[in-house]
């Protein structure tokens, strides 16, 4: 379905029952089929919605309308318009910067939160900073080709083609500029989040792949050891998408945290 938010038609999928609600935000260009395989597992016993934010999927928007803001406003409009009152919260990639804004900005609405191949904006100070290069500048000559070198450095796993095809037909539904946009795109104000973090009570269930090439585990460690009620798992031998390779462990992970809390 189409929701109407902030003046923008954005995509959304609401599926299943239960006493839990799981809410799924996608990374970067990607859409809501980076957690369907996962959310279709939960399905059976949590109610799961998943939606396109805006600039990935079939939520198209202006290049001008993408804040770090916005994405995180969204969270709430889309909560709001799918009668959400409460859920767990995950995120995807990039998408774990917007999730884990809007939990300390609004904790109440929250169960608590996933944190898949991603940390957010939180990095261990001891590590140097790595210059974020914008994909049109990413080896090769056309965005098909940036995108293909992106999707080959996320699936370091075997016999993954069919996801590596999967995921450029993700991708490839969102132009360069709005590419740009997504991947640079920072907030305004910056959080001391040692400090945040310190009385944040929402369970928080922090899930990286050992072989992921594009988040530094050390900064998951750092990450978890600010968290007062976190969980790290490390998939052995997986990549940046577990959800699409993995989906079983990754949702199994998901379904024993919860359960137990």
């Amino acid at each position: 379905m189409f929701l109407q938010i902030d003046g923008h038609k954005i995509f959304a999928l609401s599926f299943g029952s239960g006493e839990r609600t799981l809410l799924a935000h996608g990374g970067w260009i990607s859409n809501f089929e980076d957690w369907i395989d996962v959310v279709a597992l939960l399905s059976s016993s949590w109610r799961v919605v998943v939606y396109d934010h805006r600039g990935s999927g079939e939520s198209p928007v202006p290049v001008e309308a993408i804040t770090s803001e916005s994405l995180v406003d969204d969270v709430f409009r889309v909560m709001d318009a799918m009668q959400i009152d409460r859920c767990i919260l995950g995120g995807f990639s990039r998408g774990t910067a917007t999730v884990l804004r809007a939990a300390v900005q609004q904790p109440q609405r929250f169960d608590g939160l996933v944190l898949l191949n991603g940390h957010g904006e939180v990095r261990d100070p001891s590590l140097p900073v790595a210059t974020r290069i914008a994909p049109s500048k990413w080896p090769g000559e056309t965005h098909e080709e940036h995108l293909r070198w992106f999707i080959e450095r996320c699936t370091p796993e075997e016999d993954v083609d069919h996801i590596r095809r999967w995921g450029m037909h993700i991708l490839f539904r969102s132009p360069p500029d709005i590419a740009d946009r997504l991947f640079m795109v920072e907030f305004q104000d910056k959080i001391d989040w040692p400090t945040r973090l310190a009385t944040f009570s929402l369970p928080t269930l922090l899930i990286h792949g050992q072989k992921d090439a594009l988040f530094d585990v050390r900064n998951f460690h750092y990450l978890d050891s600010l968290l007062p009620n976190s969980k790290f798992v490390e998939l052995e031998g997986s990549g940046h998408l577990p959800a699409m390779v993995r989906p079983k462990d990754v949702a199994h992970e998901i379904k024993t945290f919860f359960e137990r809390t």
